[in-house]
């Protein structure tokens, strides 16, 4: 596990351009509740988590997520993260993401909400 809670981001943002779901799942609660976007139905625990994942590799997504400034105060935190994502060969789209993090108190995270304007 990572030392602090801004590298324990910046594992999970750098475990999307490796493909590396276990890191990725090993950084959540039990009862994670993770909503991309904002406003989607959560998908909550680690097992559904697990699937979402790998289904977006299975599906041929290349994400690469660099963050941009990440800011901590107490158990909470937010990344300004810089998102870079194509399917299938096509040219990829590059983005601007906010992402909002709990952490439990063991360090993992227990929801995470992504804010975007990607999609109008």
């Amino acid at each position: 596990m990572p030392d602090s809670k801004a590298d324990t981001i910046r594992t999970f943002l750098a475990s999307y351009k490796t493909k590396d779901v276990p890191t990725r799942i090993a950084l959540f609660a039990d009862d994670i509740s993770f909503e991309d976007p904002v406003g989607s139905p959560a998908i909550v625990g680690k097992a559904a988590m697990q699937h979402y994942f790998d289904a977006t590799i299975a599906s041929g997504w290349e994400i690469d997520l660099v963050p941009q400034k990440i800011i901590v105060n107490g158990a909470e935190a937010a990344s300004i993260t810089e998102v870079t994502a194509g399917v299938g060969g096509n040219p990829p789209s590059v983005t601007i993401i906010v992402q909002h993090f709990l952490f439990d108190t063991a360090g993992k995270f227990k929801a995470l909400r992504v804010f975007t304007d990607a999609f109008g």
